[in-house]
């Protein structure tokens, strides 16, 4: 409503400047195309701003081309102008039916992309809430049936059953963990608040909640502060992080998570191990941006797609991943990102010691 009372004022104000500008015409004879040039180029003006009902701006053309091109043509007619001055009339005409055409091409434009990013907003809040429910309706079930057929392998005495049990628990616990990265895609694919993020508290946490169902040296080093983005996001992001780690990984190794703020702004955010090491080859596909799933392995299983998303994430507030050595001797995968971005796409230049980085021990891919 405040918006259309807006526009009514600047209607009002141009209808104003028209009829002055068309009495100056009138009152000066010989200098009509002076005042008549304003009238006109007011009109494009504050049509342009004001967003006028298209009626409203129908009629203005009409009202303003019949009053000053009366005015003209009796300048033409008492010979204080030529004829050729009176073919502004239809020419100005045009030129203002292009300027009101343009104006509405560029707000039904906006009302779609303003309609585009609310639908999205309504997919986003969709998403989060499949999120929430497929993690209670799969995990709730898998829990009991893994407790069920764990209690089963302690009570029975015969070697060929508990072996039978054996093979159903570890599956179910395959099954929970393709189950966590299917979530895992849903957030990181999903859309984001923009909030304040207490970089160090995700990174406790994250160890925190791994260290309860995995037998690993957890280390936590954070110093990164906070950030302005999406704390769901970047759970799923170190989680894919830390079960790349996890899976290269046997008891007892260390998992190693480190925030780092750094003086241009910039923070980085890594998980490091004790394992094997990257390959040569992959961290220079990690730092280059070309690591694909194998098609020869289960991509939701397998680091090519969960660093591909990582990524993803990473580079839509312009940041990057990169990979190296890990001060454990194993993989290092370090996601750099702005602490706030400013604008998408804005990837920080190189360092030196990319050099360095690209340098670590041999894990197979």
């Amino acid at each position: 409503m405040a918006e259309r009372v807006g526009a009514r004022t600047l209607f009002t104000a141009w209808l104003a400047i028209a009829a002055v500008c068309t009495w100056l015409m009138w009152v000066l004879p010989g200098d009509e195309t002076i005042p008549y040039h304003i009238a006109w180029a007011s009109f494009a003006l504050l049509y342009a701003v004001g967003d006028w009902r298209l009626s409203w701006a129908v009629g203005g053309l009409v009202l303003c081309t019949v009053a000053t091109g009366a005015v003209l043509i009796n300048s033409v007619l008492d010979e204080h102008i030529v004829w050729q001055e009176a073919t502004e009339i239809p020419l100005m005409s045009v030129l203002m039916i292009l300027s009101v055409w343009h104006v509405r091409r560029r707000q039904l434009a906006l009302l779609t992309v303003t309609s585009m990013a609310q639908q999205e907003q309504e997919q986003a809040a969709n998403r989060e809430r499949l999120t929430r429910l497929t993690s209670h309706e799969m995990r709730t079930p898998l829990t009991i049936a893994r407790g069920y057929v764990e209690l089963l392998h302690d009570r029975t005495a015969d070697p060929e059953e508990r072996r039978d049990l054996a093979v159903v628990a570890d599956e179910l616990s395959r099954l929970t963990r393709v189950t966590d990265r299917l979530l895992r895609v849903i957030r990181l694919e999903g859309g984001a608040d923009m909030t304040r993020v207490d970089v160090d508290a995700v990174l406790q946490e994250t160890a925190e909640r791994w260290a309860q169902v995995v037998d690993r040296r957890w280390v936590v080093e954070a110093g990164a502060g906070d950030i302005k983005g999406s704390r769901g996001r970047l759970r799923a992001a170190l989680d894919t992080l830390v079960e790349n780690a996890v899976r290269y990984t046997d008891d007892g190794d260390i998992v190693r998570l480190t925030g780092t703020s750094k003086p241009d702004g910039w923070v980085e955010i890594g998980v490091g191990d004790s394992g094997p090491g990257l390959t040569p080859e992959l961290v220079a596909a990690i730092n280059s941006g070309a690591v694909e799933p194998s098609p020869n392995q289960d991509g939701l299983s397998q680091n090519g797609l969960g660093l591909g998303l990582v990524r993803g994430v990473v580079s839509a507030r312009g940041g990057r991943l990169r990979a190296g050595i890990s001060p454990d001797g194993g993989a290092l995968l370090v996601m750099e990102v702005p602490a706030r971005p400013r604008s998408l796409g804005t990837v920080r230049a190189s360092d030196e010691d990319d050099a360095g980085l690209a340098a670590a021990a041999s894990r197979g891919a």
